[in-house]
């Protein structure tokens, strides 16, 4: 009886590894698929919560709006607004700009809306247009 138990360890041990590789690598997919995927709220969404959850966390999508663009080079503050179809609002940003940010661009700026009208960005992410569109 010996050596049919150490024939079925033999035939498991492969099975119980491939189960934890495969394990692994659908958590990795997972998990890369959940971070990917950015939601964000319309400019009208947030300022329309603003008073239900002030201070959270939040990534807001709009349009920068042409003219509204004004950077300083020396201390690296841009101030900036986004609008969607119904509303816009003044977004303020410390830190390197990147290099796809352009008015009438979209973006979608994480941060902070704060109480007084305006949104605190701690980063900005410019969406990519479409080749195909």
């Amino acid at each position: 009886m010996e050596p049919k138990k150490i024939n079925k360890r033999r035939k498991l041990k492969p099975i119980i590894i491939s189960a934890v590789i495969l394990s692994v690598i659908g958590y990795l997919i997972y998990a890369g698929i959940r971070d990917s995927g950015t939601y964000y709220l319309t400019v009208s969404e947030v300022l329309a919560k603003t008073s239900q959850a002030p201070n959270e966390t939040v990534r807001v999508g709009g349009m920068v709006a042409p003219d509204s663009v004004n950077w300083d080079s020396k201390t690296l503050n841009l101030q900036f607004r986004i609008a969607d179809n119904k509303s816009h609002l003044a977004v303020k940003y410390q830190g390197v700009v990147p290099d796809s940010f352009k008015p009438g661009r979209e973006v979608v700026v994480e941060g902070k809306y704060i109480p007084g009208g305006h949104f605190a960005a701690t980063m900005i992410m410019p969406k990519c247009a479409s080749k195909y569109e």
